[in-house]
């Protein structure tokens, strides 16, 4: 929201009269109070220098006002000079030794220097001097909040709710803090308590949706959303994230449909696309898919995830020389997508480009050295063009970032079985055995011809569970 919409035409005249008087350097006669709204206003475009030029113009009209040191520590604040700050704070203290704002802003100093018990000082001060508790309450507690101490500012929001239980704000924003420290569970209480004390509220239905969508809980969500919509028709983020909701519960049908409706609301959109081209993709519908993923691109050219699902619709019909050049598009785009490099290298190995195979894995574990597909895939490129104590090397570098990733562990006891090196290959067999013993199928999965090997089939026996 722009900064005209909080202050009147009056103050956004004041504000061009202030700004022509710079230009043409004429004098003009400016109120303590009409220069505070023009500092604001600056304030709220986050236009700070120039805020503070009128600070230092307003002490120069009125020198004893302290209102423009208050304003001017409040500047000092957001622009991170917090010992300037307090230098300003203690001389109006001299005069204001009653002040609450001026000790909310100390507190706030203190806050962004992560002192809290002598933030918490000021701040019980400034309780303490004002005659509007629950206001100075909220600006504690939203002090805390744009510093990302959620629960400190839980703990002024319940005292609001305490002397007010049903104060509408205070229960928004403590769902909200709860939000943010991930204690879903505190959300829904108090998302209920908002729809409790107002059943019609549509942005309360809205808020706990999305917080079941959060805890996995999709059915719920789909079901609080719907109440929303049912309460007001045109949410359309209430209908995507219904859409979305429907999407983990696999009800594909139902999702297309209100994917649909968003669009025929919002107008094309490539994520919307992109999230309906899915549930296309998982009907095993391809071509309508791969249409509306190539809408999405044309919305934006620039989403990875719409040339990498045109990708993957060919893949699923077999055109492989195809979907590589829409996976190449999509890894250009965000080359550090694993996701999309991972694709990539097993589609360009697929199609015999086991070179460029070999340097997409590589860029990969670049990117992420504990990715197990890339190591476990690249080792077996080099298993299979028959260099079998190479892919053993592969495999032991990522032993060495991930011992305790089993399956490296038995994919490596295979690859040195293979290469006659069954002492060694018993050593990591063990380890994967002690590790994970029911994935020991993984060993005969990949090599079924290793239960003929009685040292292998002993040590297996030696290490099962009794019943």
């Amino acid at each position: 929201m722009d900064a005209d919409d909080f202050l009147d035409e009056e103050t956004t005249s004041d504000v061009l009269r202030y700004e022509k008087m710079l230009r043409t350097k004429a004098q003009e006669y400016f109120d303590a109070e009409t220069l505070e709204n023009i500092i604001e206003f600056y304030i709220r475009k986050e236009k700070l220098k120039k805020a503070l030029e009128v600070v230092y113009y307003g002490e120069e009209q009125y020198p004893y006002y302290t209102g423009f040191k208050m304003k001017k520590a409040e500047i000092f604040i957001m622009m991170g000079k917090h010992d300037d700050a307090i230098s300003e704070l203690e001389q109006i203290e001299l005069y204001e030794p009653f002040n609450a704002e001026l000790f909310l802003l100390k507190g706030e100093v203190f806050v962004h220097a992560e002192q809290i018990a002598i933030a918490e000082e000021y701040f019980q001060k400034a309780l303490g001097y004002s005659d509007n508790q629950i206001d100075v309450l909220f600006e504690i507690a939203y002090v805390y909040q744009d510093a990302d101490f959620y629960l400190q500012a839980i703990v002024y929001l319940e005292r609001i709710l305490e002397q007010d239980h049903q104060h509408e704000q205070a229960l928004y924003e403590i769902a909200n803090c709860y939000d943010l420290i991930g204690r879903f569970d505190r959300c829904v209480d108090y998302y209920n308590m908002l729809i409790e004390q107002d059943p019609f509220s549509a942005n309360a239905w809205y808020n706990l949706g999305v917080i079941y969508t959060k805890m996995g809980e999709f059915k719920l969500s789909a079901e609080a959303l719907d109440y929303c919509l049912a309460i007001e028709e045109d949410y359309t983020p209430a209908r995507f994230n219904k859409a979305n909701a429907l999407v983990e519960l696999e009800q594909y049908e139902q999702a297309i449909e209100e994917y649909k409706l968003v669009l025929q609301k919002e107008g094309a959109d490539s994520i919307t696309l992109c999230n309906l081209a899915g549930c296309y993709e998982r009907l095993d519908q391809n071509a309508l898919a791969r249409e509306t993923y190539k809408k999405a691109t044309a919305v934006n050219p620039n989403i990875g995830e719409a040339w990498f699902g045109i990708g993957l619709t060919y893949e699923k019909d077999q055109n492989m020389h195809d979907a590589i050049a829409y996976f190449r598009r999509a890894a250009l785009l965000e080359p550090e997508n694993t996701e999309y490099l991972l694709v990539l290298a097993e589609a360009e190995y697929r199609i015999g480009n086991e070179k460029e195979a070999q340097e997409i894995y590589k860029t990969l574990l670049d990117i992420d050295p504990t990715m197990m597909e890339a190591w476990m895939d690249w080792s077996y490129i080099i298993y299979m063009r028959g260099d079998v104590d190479l892919a053993i090397n592969v495999l032991k570098e990522a032993i060495k970032i991930d011992s305790d990733c089993h399956p490296y562990q038995y994919r490596v006891a295979i690859y040195l079985l293979e290469a006659g090196r069954q002492t060694e290959a018993l050593y990591y067999l063990e380890n994967a055995l002690t590790l994970c013993y029911d994935d020991h199928f993984l060993l005969f999965e990949m090599a079924p011809q290793l239960k003929l090997i009685p040292a292998v089939t002993q040590l297996i026996e030696q290490y099962k569970k009794p019943s």
